[in-house]
């Protein structure tokens, strides 16, 4: 009777494990697959304790929930940045890097520079956006009022921010091609 009566508990937790799975598969954001993995997880851990497993359910406790959470917050929190390219020589002045700051805030996206030595031909510039000195690969190249993104979704999200829109300091987009 008391088996039964185990199993009989059991199953809405154990019912809520594949429609986690399904949930975490499908989304396409990203805070809400890290909210699915931590109860999937968690939830794991409690049939585990349930059923006289206490070691394994330490176990996914620690790895499985929160050891990937934390990797996936990291994961996550690079993904917010914007790595643009600048030339050492001639960087952009504060004006436009206050401008770039302020689309990319309104963006809810970090921007961070990386600092390059640029050439004459802005085809033998483009060869930096391949490079991955900082977190993440880098997405854009600032050159001479111009900023050229890999993505045009990217260009298409900076084009429609206020922020954009009532520049002090024009400022181009164009995509990068390589």
């Amino acid at each position: 009777m008391t088996e039964y009566l185990r199993t009989l508990l059991l199953f809405p937790f154990e019912l809520l494990l594949p429609v986690l799975g399904l949930l975490l598969i499908q989304s396409e954001s990203p805070i809400n697959s890290l909210i699915y993995r931590s109860f999937l997880g968690s939830i794991a851990a409690l049939i585990y304790a349930l059923i006289g497993a206490p070691d394994v359910a330490l176990t996914e406790v620690m790895v499985g929930t929160l050891l990937s959470s934390l990797i996936y917050i990291v994961t996550i929190r690079s993904c917010y940045t914007v790595v643009v390219i600048v030339d050492r020589n001639s960087p952009p002045n504060d004006s436009i890097k206050d401008s770039l700051k302020s689309i990319f805030e309104e963006l809810h996206l970090n921007v961070v520079y990386q600092h390059e030595d640029f050439s004459e031909s802005i085809q033998y510039n483009f060869q930096f956006l391949s490079s991955s000195r900082l977190s993440g690969s880098p997405h854009a190249l600032f050159h001479n009022s111009t900023f050229y993104a890999e993505v045009t979704t990217l260009l298409d999200d900076i084009s429609q921010t206020t922020a954009y829109q009532t520049l002090p300091v024009p400022v181009t987009l164009s995509e990068a091609l390589s």
